[in-house]
């Protein structure tokens, strides 16, 4: 009995050790053959892709079922990752192509609303704590517009700025994720801030994403 709390109490140790490594160090570790420290991979993961997912498909259930697939093809392909890459674009990417070959199937082209997103990042909200009541209002008010807005978005506009402002990946990451120029992530991230301003003026609503 005593030696198998040992040896327990040395393995405890261990993970605590590996999830200390860098993404690249862990899944190198993964590579070759150390196939149970992908559960570490999962844990850092498995919120942020969730959050993404839900956002980009608007369904609870759905989201966690492709969240399940995007494991699951990850690990499957893990000796195809090139470990100079950066690991979080690599897997971002499957969960982006996921999401894509999802909406496709049920030809879904809805998206979670913003205001049910619950970010501490969040750029559009701040804390009601720190605001009077008519603050807190107009803040809620230029929430509700840009809800409307972002809903009316084209796809190619509601990705680059959900991974940019919500995920917050650089224009560096985004370009990995979506296999597209650099150049073409700022084009399009401008246009989408243009067409959301451009309609929220018209109701005399100001927000700001710098």
């Amino acid at each position: 009995m005593v030696e198998e709390k040992k040896i327990f109490h040395e393995d405890d140790i261990l993970k605590k050790d590996y999830s200390l490594l860098s993404d690249n160090d862990l899944v190198f570790k993964v590579q070759k053959g150390k196939t149970d420290l992908f559960g570490i991979v999962i844990e850092r993961y498995q919120g942020k892709l969730f959050a993404y997912l839900y956002r980009l498909i608007g369904n609870q259930e759905e989201a966690q079922d492709l969240l399940q697939d995007v494991f699951i093809k990850a690990f499957r392909n893990m000796n195809s990752y090139d470990i100079e890459r950066k690991f979080s674009s690599w897997i971002y990417r499957i969960a982006h192509n996921e999401a894509i070959n999802h909406l496709k199937r049920k030809s879904l082209r809805r998206f979670i609303s913003w205001e049910d997103v619950v970010s501490t990042r969040d750029k559009l909200m701040t804390s009601e704590t720190e605001e009077g009541a008519d603050k807190a209002w107009l803040r809620k008010e230029i929430i509700n517009e840009v809800d409307q807005v972002i809903n009316k978005l084209p796809f190619k506009y509601k990705q680059v700025l959900l991974l940019r402002y919500y995920s917050e990946k650089s224009y560096e990451e985004i370009s990995e994720i979506l296999q597209k120029p650099i150049n073409t992530v700022g084009t399009l991230i401008n246009r989408a801030k243009k067409k959301m301003n451009k309609e929220v003026e018209k109701n005399r609503k100001k927000f700001n994403l710098k």
